[in-house]
């Protein structure tokens, strides 16, 4: 009994060194795009949200898609983008699969999550189109990155991130540049829309549970045969630190999008009272 219980304990640390990095900053971006929304909604009103959802729902909905394409789920419709959403849907993608499938299942947790690394991966090209001198120095940070398997670690690793690219842009030699600008109001719309709805929070859960039955079942495979399953693990999620890098980056430009959307709702509540 205790065997199966240490499986288990052992299961979810691995899910946790794996996943929890992504998850965690999907509920941070989800919570800061929330209160962007609200403030921008008091500032600018229904057109407010509409004019950065225009260019961040069809990267928030690409990502849904080309998961699903990934993982054999079938595409039944696609809206990138609605300028009359029903339900406050400012698109969606409708897929099915096989329940029967274990790959497909699992596929739900990537399918969800996919926004994040669509969101995150435009506003790097961007960055590197746009913006080369920060990006240059993301890179450079990124190529220097120690191990880190520690939660510690990975805090430290993503403020450093942040203030990497936030010192980047504010020193940046084209600061105030049409490409400065445009960079800025490009990075601002997708971020808007980087984060996770309930329904993907949903799905992610669903496959998430799938993950971890196939994490289990490896767990006790590996126990009967003497294999630290956990050392690998530990050397896979090594990635945490290159993810935090890229991911940190959206999760800047988000507090930064909730803190202008909060200055502009006061600005039009002081002025036009």
């Amino acid at each position: 009994m205790e065997t199966v219980v240490s499986i288990i304990i052992l299961s979810i640390k691995e899910l946790v060194y794996l996943f929890g990095i992504i998850i965690i900053i999907g509920f941070l971006l989800g919570w800061l795009e929330t209160i962007a929304a609200q403030w921008a909604y008091k500032a600018f009103g229904k057109t407010g949200i509409l004019l950065t959802s225009c260019i961040g729902t069809p990267i928030h909905e690409t990502g849904h898609a080309l998961m699903c394409l990934l993982f054999g789920h079938k595409i039944i419709a696609i809206k990138f983008f609605d300028l009359n959403p029903q339900n406050e849907t400012l698109g969606y993608v409708q897929h099915s699969f096989d329940q029967h499938n274990l790959y497909q299942n699992m596929g739900n947790f990537f399918i969800s999550l996919a926004p994040i690394a669509s969101g995150s991966a435009t506003i790097l090209f961007l960055m590197y189109w746009l913006e080369p001198h920060t990006f240059s120095v993301l890179q450079q940070m990124a190529a220097s990155a120690p191990a880190a398997h520690t939660t510690m670690d990975l805090l430290t690793w993503s403020r450093h991130s942040m203030s990497i690219v936030y010192s980047g842009l504010w020193n940046s030699p084209s600061f105030g540049s049409l490409k400065y600008c445009g960079f800025l109001v490009l990075a601002i719309c997708i971020s808007s829309h980087i984060a996770l709805s309930k329904i993907d929070l949903k799905n992610a859960m669903a496959g998430l549970n799938v993950i971890f039955f196939g994490v289990l079942i490896c767990n006790f495979v590996a126990a009967f045969f003497g294999v630290d399953t956990l050392y690998y693990v530990l050397e896979v999620a090594s990635y945490n630190i290159y993810l935090l890098s890229i991911l940190s980056v959206s999760l800047l430009f988000s507090i930064f999008t909730a803190l202008v959307m909060g200055v502009c709702a006061v600005f039009f509540r002081t002025y036009t009272t």
